[in-house]
């Protein structure tokens, strides 16, 4: 038996080398993981470090720039107190010249009291619009106002040195994540992906049928009981299966023994199912041999009548020449021969035509070739061939087909099939009733964009029960058993539209309202098994 079964989601497949493809559940299930655990880690340390980030950057600019400015505006106004007291700028121009070194002081003006400048300080490319702040400092001495000092200090070397503060505060985050990252990783890879990974392996083998895969003895922890517990189940399926394998063996055996029995039972009913079909076959041969028999004793007998009026006519005028015939009994005679010659020819000539007709019906039902023939002329001899079942019955039959429509097709078979609807509508359409009628129409159309012909045989007769709609087809179903019917009809009638036409045929009917059944066949029939086996010989 096969030990084969289909992959499990989730788990390690075998390819055609019989080598193992990673799982993509296992792939996602180490990312998801890893991304949970960064995601933890990494958060809280992003926003920790985002807000450490700003406020050192926020400090060093307002808090490291505002302290300088003011400790440098704090010595100018202490160191301006004795230049303005006594209006001596060159005394305060060394303590300018400190206060200036630093790049980040912009302007410095000291101003007296009376607001002109006393002295002025501004920097050498000077851009107009740099950022900066701005400190003034009132100068006094005792309680009397000198003037005043005003100092424009940059923030640009404060927010360059927030920046590269903040640059190496990003580094150590983004260094410390990486760090951890890894950490958990490793740890991560060996304390959960490789035991998975191993349970995965056995359980792809376990899956695929090989139940002596080692089950690998991982650490006393869940997956170590996961471990444990998949070898438990790979020992009992093992048992099972080898219990399962022998009762199969066993039910094969027997049902290999029922097969031949079945198959020997098979074989009679198709044996049975040919017999009853030929007798099918034979039935209709002999309603066309009583159609042949009815049919040609009307044309023969009136023949044989006036054949024997002309030969009794002609003893006559024999005798009456030997005693002396007058004109008058000779011309009568001559019309009474012209007459009669001409009934006899016009009976020949009928018994001729049937024959014929006849003749064309048997060989198409004997030998089911394919040849062109028109549909009118052949619906209107099958016709012909039943009268005899319709001669004495209140039933009429009547077709309505254009004579254009031509068919290079299967005439015997088709016939069959209309002989087989006109006789069960006969059996079983007009069972009980005192009249009746069964129309034939037919009109070409298009099947799948080939030619086609449609024929549509319907009566108004008793209808078919819903319950057996759906059955009518099927071999042996019939509701006459015991009394004359077999149920293989219809299932030939079914055999012969869909197989040797080449078309299709549906039913539809209700109770009291009659039955139609609609054959779709093409113009051209396809090549049939039995044309197939003709050419091959």
């Amino acid at each position: 038996m096969s030990n084969q079964s289909p992959a499990i989601k989730g788990v390690d497949v075998q390819d055609q080398d019989g080598g193992l493809r990673p799982s993509k559940r296992k792939a996602s299930l180490q990312t998801f993981l890893v991304i949970v655990v960064f995601l933890s880690i990494a958060t809280p340390a992003v926003i920790t470090g985002g807000l450490l980030i700003r406020e050192n950057y926020q400090r060093t600019i307002a808090q490291d720039s505002q302290a300088a400015a003011g400790s440098y505006a704090d010595l100018l106004q202490a160191g301006m107190t004795m230049p303005l007291w006594n209006v001596a700028p060159s005394l305060g121009e060394p303590l300018l010249d400190t206060v200036k070194i630093d790049p980040s002081v912009l302007s410095v003006i000291v101003q007296g009291a009376d607001g002109e400048t006393f002295l002025l300080y501004e920097k050498e490319n000077l851009e107009p619009r740099e950022e900066s702040i701005e400190m003034v400092r009132q100068i006094s001495f005792e309680g009397e106002k000198l003037g005043s000092v005003a100092l424009r200090y940059s923030l640009k070397s404060a927010r360059q040195r927030a920046a590269a503060d903040s640059q190496l505060l990003l580094t150590i985050i983004i260094f410390q994540l990486i760090f951890s990252l890894g950490v958990v990783s490793y740890f991560l890879r060996q304390r959960v992906i490789k035991p998975l990974v191993a349970l995965e392996r056995a359980a792809v083998g376990i899956a695929g049928g090989d139940l002596k895969t080692a089950i690998p003895q991982l650490q006393a922890d869940e997956f170590g009981g996961l471990s444990r517990q998949l070898e438990i189940m790979r020992g009992s399926l093992e048992q099972s299966f080898t219990t399962l394998e022998d009762r199969v063996n066993e039910r094969t055996a027997e049902l290999v023994e029922l097969n031949g029995e079945l198959q020997g039972t098979l074989d009679k009913l198709q044996q049975a199912q040919g017999n009853l079909v030929q007798s099918e076959k034979l039935a209709a041969l002999g309603a066309l041999v009583a159609g042949v028999a009815h049919e040609l004793n009307t044309p023969l007998g009136n023949g044989l009548t006036v054949a024997s009026s002309l030969y009794d006519a002609t003893r006559n005028f024999t005798r009456e020449m030997q005693a002396g015939i007058t004109r008058a009994a000779l011309d009568q005679y001559i019309a009474d021969m012209e007459e009669g010659t001409h009934l006899v020819v016009a009976s020949l000539e009928r018994a001729s035509e049937l024959v014929s007709g006849f003749k064309q019906v048997a060989v198409d039902r004997t030998s089911a070739q394919q040849r062109e023939f028109n549909l009118a002329e052949m619906l209107n001899e099958t016709r012909m061939t039943l009268s005899p079942m319709f001669k004495h019955t209140p039933y009429q039959v009547r077709i309505d087909v254009p004579e254009r429509v031509v068919l290079n097709s299967f005439p015997g078979p088709l016939g069959q099939v209309v002989t087989n609807l006109l006789n069960n509508a006969l059996i079983h359409g007009f069972d009980g009733r005192d009249q009746g009628e069964i129309w034939i129409s037919a009109e070409q159309v298009n099947i799948l964009a080939e030619p086609g012909v449609r024929i549509v045989i319907s009566d108004d007769g008793n209808g078919i029960p819903p319950e057996n709609l759906g059955r009518i087809f099927d071999p042996f179903f019939t509701t006459k058993l015991g009394e004359g019917g077999n149920g293989l009809g219809m299932h030939i009638v079914h055999n012969i539209v869909t197989g040797v036409l080449g078309g299709t045929i549906q039913v539809n009917s209700a109770l009291g309202e009659g039955t139609e059944f609609l054959l779709t066949i093409p113009l051209l029939a396809p090549v049939s098994p039995i044309e197939e086996e003709g050419k091959g010989d």
